[in-house]
């Protein structure tokens, strides 16, 4: 090792040199030193404001309050959400394979219902409500003295609602079945007195 030093043309002054390796030392380019110190105050900023006070949201909690809106608007069921899903094709297709595979047995394959299980779908009169978010409730809740189970824990939402919305679709279409159930229900929700049959013969309409 030598304690002389010598300046070099490209490097600068030589400040050390072992088994004549030489090091030099310069000054850091500007451009660098302004991002490595702007790094550690953007890091500063970042921890106290994330972190220690937390005053803005991570990204986890941002993703958590996301899905926790998108599941409460989901949820919010009305008349007019039911109706515009019975508009849509593609739902209406897929509650009708949901309701071959799982409620065909007891209201048969035109939703005209079988005696002593499940009623007639396709008439105008229903034993707990012809609204779109009375039939949604029957299917939800279900009906457990009628032995219909409640269907959200087997479908989820999604599938509900396409159950319903294919439903819908069938209302009004008279296909020849069981005898009319329930009371007569109209459009508004008025419901006649002269309902022709008995009322709580079945559940599930």
């Amino acid at each position: 090792m030598s304690d002389v030093k010598r300046t070099d043309e490209i490097q600068g002054e030589i400040l050390h040199v072992y088994d004549d390796i030489e090091e030099a030392d310069n000054n850091l380019p500007t451009w660098w030193l302004l991002t490595f110190y702007g790094a550690i105050a953007f890091g500063l900023v970042y921890w106290f404001y994330y972190h220690e006070y937390a005053i803005g949201q991570l990204q986890p909690e941002k993703y958590a309050a996301e899905v926790a809106a998108a599941e409460a608007e989901k949820s919010v069921v009305t008349d007019e959400s039911l109706e515009a899903l019975a508009r849509d094709e593609s739902v209406v297709a897929a509650g009708q394979e949901i309701f071959m595979a799982q409620c065909f047995a007891c209201h048969d394959a035109k939703a005209q219902g079988r005696v002593g299980l499940g009623p007639n779908l396709t008439d105008k009169y229903w034993v707990h409500g012809g609204a779109p978010t009375d039939i949604h409730g029957t299917v939800t809740t279900g009906v457990a003295a009628k032995g219909m189970p409640s269907w959200t824990p087997i479908l989820g939402e999604e599938g509900v609602n396409q159950v319903v919305a294919y439903i819908l679709t069938l209302r009004n279409t008279e296909v020849p079945g069981v005898e009319p159930q329930g009371e007569l229900w109209e459009p508004g929700g008025a419901v006649a007195d002269d309902s022709p049959g008995p009322r709580d013969v079945d559940a599930g309409q």
